[in-house]
């Protein structure tokens, strides 16, 4: 432990030296004696002693207690006066220092010793209750809510920054007089059981602590608070004085406001809005989800939001949170949701991640859309238009095309008649003007299979697909293979429509954008799906257009039935256009 380094101010050299003895004798650090005030000032400025012995009478122009005013004032550092004079003039003076001890020169050593260590002592106690104060000063100028001090008589002892800006007051404007003096209105709108928090202070003698919330109205306008006062007492137990604490509640207040704006607008929304946890547990549930699904938030609470899938369609649901967890943005997208009486609703579906503060997913919102009667209306739209390609290829195979197979043969008639007439030159006519009509009869008859897959209606979808890679290949010189991985289909014809036509789109755009050498067509009947795919070794999706009018009716037609549409790249560069459709889904 380090010996206290002390300064001896002394210009007696034999007093100075016995001191310094009897100093370093009692295990004392003497860092210099000097017989000056000069002297003393420059050796504490250098030195920063522990502690300085001071003579009172010294040569030069300062006194010891000139010199002791100096050393308190700027250097906080404790001083003990030595002189050979008691009387009550200089000890008048002494006092306005305020030393830490007075020794006359005639000293004993056990008094130098004892009034050394206390003043030490008193000198270290000080400077930790300087520390506190000047720590309790900080902490409470940097509270950010209001805090006010009375005695209990009610007077004003001390009020913070903060609870001068909330008040709208200034602390010397204040301090001393009456809390109720306040320039400051309470309103009590949100308690009732409470009165005027500021009129308890010397009226009626408050034991217990209280809090509510009011409305202050100040100079600088009104605004909701949270006041809380607790009375203080002192060790024998008797009422001291209080502490009001006031918090404005502005911001809270007004959040609370938006907050409950927000739950009324989602609790009365026809929409359903689900809170899910991010592996997809449900936390929350409106009324538009109860209606539409026909769950109570008791019954769904803590439950997977698997259970809106339909047991036999493909549950996208965690590879959708997994995207918002990663950062993604999932957007509107159609697909097909399960009420609790089994009916299956057609549904758009946005979710979007809700973070804290730090910017932390810790949560989903889902935002569920029944679009049943729309997706019926665009259905039946949709089988008006296949109607429509049905009677139009009719009419082309049958009237068009006989009335040109008729003009057809009346020209071979025609040619016979004038071969007879031995005209040359009007039968080379006949026969080129034959050749013209029948490609024209070939053209509509494509025309008509085109519009009307006649296959399709008489021999089921697997050999409608069979015939139309047939087509391609013959028709555009492109191999196509069709593999099917079973012949018998349990799927109704608007799928089986859906399908075919899906499949014409997609080698439609194979044979004209990517280039393939070959295609491959393949329709797979899984326990719970039919996949279609057709897939190329061409240019790949990043040389074609993936946002083509082809291939949103392609997706369009796929969701029509409950489907999910893909373009997935394959190995080698080429794409895979695929349509999975639910078995039991098929509409």
């Amino acid at each position: 432990m380090n010996r206290p380094r002390i300064l001896v101010v002394e210009d007696e050299s034999i007093v100075a030296i016995d001191l310094s003895h009897t100093l370093t004798t009692l295990d004392y650090s003497v860092i210099a004696t000097v017989g000056t005030g000069k002297e003393a000032l420059t050796a504490v400025e250098r030195e920063s002693p522990d502690l300085v012995l001071m003579d009172i009478q010294l040569r030069g122009e300062l006194d010891g207690i000139e010199v002791a005013e100096q050393v308190r004032n700027k250097y906080h550092i404790p001083v003990i006066f030595l002189s050979a004079y008691s009387d009550a003039k200089t000890l008048a003076r002494a006092k306005l220092t305020e030393p830490y001890g007075y020794i006359m020169k005639s000293y004993d050593h056990n008094d130098l010793h004892s009034t050394i260590e206390m003043a030490l002592y008193r000198h270290e106690i000080e400077l930790k209750v300087v520390q506190n104060e000047k720590l309790l000063s900080t902490t409470f100028a940097g509270i950010s809510d209001g805090i006010i001090l009375c005695d209990n008589m009610g007077k004003v002892q001390l009020a913070n920054l903060a609870a001068q800006r909330i008040a709208g007051i200034v602390s010397e404007d204040i301090t001393g007089k009456h809390i109720n003096e306040l320039p400051i209105t309470v309103e009590n709108v949100f308690n009732e059981f409470l009165e005027n928090p500021f009129a308890y202070s010397g009226h009626t003698e408050l034991t217990t602590k209280i809090s509510g919330r009011y409305y202050l109205v100040t100079s600088s306008g009104r605004f909701p608070v949270l006041c809380t006062i607790t009375p203080m007492f002192s060790e024998s137990k008797v009422l001291s004085g209080y502490l009001y604490f006031l918090r404005n509640i502005k911001e809270e207040y007004r959040m609370q406001e938006m907050q409950s704006r927000l739950a009324s607008i989602v609790e009365t929304s026809e929409d359903a809005i689900i809170g899910s946890t991010t592996d997809g547990s449900i936390i929350s549930w409106n009324n538009g989800a109860a209606a539409l699904f026909g769950y109570s938030l008791e019954e769904v609470s803590g439950k997977n939001l698997s259970i809106l899938i339909p047991e036999y369609y493909p549950n996208e649901i965690p590879e959708m949170l997994d995207r918002i967890k990663s950062g993604e943005v999932v957007d509107h997208y159609e697909t097909i949701r399960k009420r609790s009486d089994g009916a299956v609703l057609d549904m758009s579906v946005k979710i979007s991640p809700i973070r804290d503060g730090h910017g932390n997913l810790i949560a989903v919102s889902i935002i569920a859309r029944d679009i049943t009667k729309r997706k019926q209306l665009e259905k039946e739209i949709l089988e008006i238009v296949d109607r429509e390609r049905s009677r139009i290829g009719q009419d082309l195979h049958d009237s068009l095309g006989q009335e040109l197979t008729g003009i057809l043969l009346r020209l071979k008639a025609h040619e016979g008649k004038l071969s007879r007439l031995s005209n040359d030159e009007l039968s080379s006519d006949a026969r080129e003007i034959q050749g013209f009509v029948r490609h024209a009869v070939e053209q509509t008859r494509e025309m008509a299979r085109g519009l009307i897959p006649v296959t399709l209606q008489t021999n089921g979808l697997v050999e409608a697909l069979h015939e139309l890679s047939l087509y391609c290949q013959s028709m555009y010189g492109v191999p196509t293979d069709f593999h099917c991985s079973s012949r018998e289909f349990s799927i109704s014809s608007s799928v089986e429509l859906q399908l075919y036509h899906i499949a014409q789109e997609a080698l439609n755009n194979a044979i004209k954008h990517s280039g393939s050498e070959t295609i491959d067509v393949k329709l797979i009947y899984e326990p719970m799906e039919i996949v279609l795919s057709v897939t190329d070794k061409g240019r790949g999706l990043e040389k074609r257009n993936s946002n083509g009018l082809g291939l949103r009716i392609m997706e369009y037609r796929a969701n029509m039935v409950g489907g999910q549409f893909n373009l997935v790249p394959t190995a080698g560069g080429g794409t895979t256009v695929l349509c999975r459709v639910p078995v039991s889904g098929s509409k």
